[in-house]
């Protein structure tokens, strides 16, 4: 018999598993998360705070998600602005 002219695949075993890699920075989110879950948690307690002209009296955990959040806000927006200003730059030039 002669020899078959398609090509067969050297291994006809399962394929071995390929490892997937980690999302750092998804663990990193979640951890500080957790984080600061648990400082608000642990600080309940009722402060008195200023912005600008006006005082408030709130819980401290609603002061520390405010302030986190208004940082994540930041931390967020602050890229999207500078690379839209990269681009706008880059147009300009040509």
């Amino acid at each position: 018999m002669p020899p078959s002219t398609q090509s067969r695949p050297l291994y006809d075993g399962p394929m071995p598993e390929q490892k997937k890699p980690v999302n750092w920075r998804a663990w990193a989110v979640g951890i500080l998360s957790a984080l600061v879950l648990v400082v608000a948690l642990q600080n309940s307690q009722e402060v008195s705070f200023e912005v600008l002209f006006a005082s408030f009296n709130a819980p401290l955990i609603v002061v520390i998600l405010v302030a986190v959040g208004i940082g994540a806000l930041i931390g967020y927006l602050a890229p999207l602005v500078l690379r839209h200003r990269r681009a706008q730059r880059g147009r300009t030039d040509l």
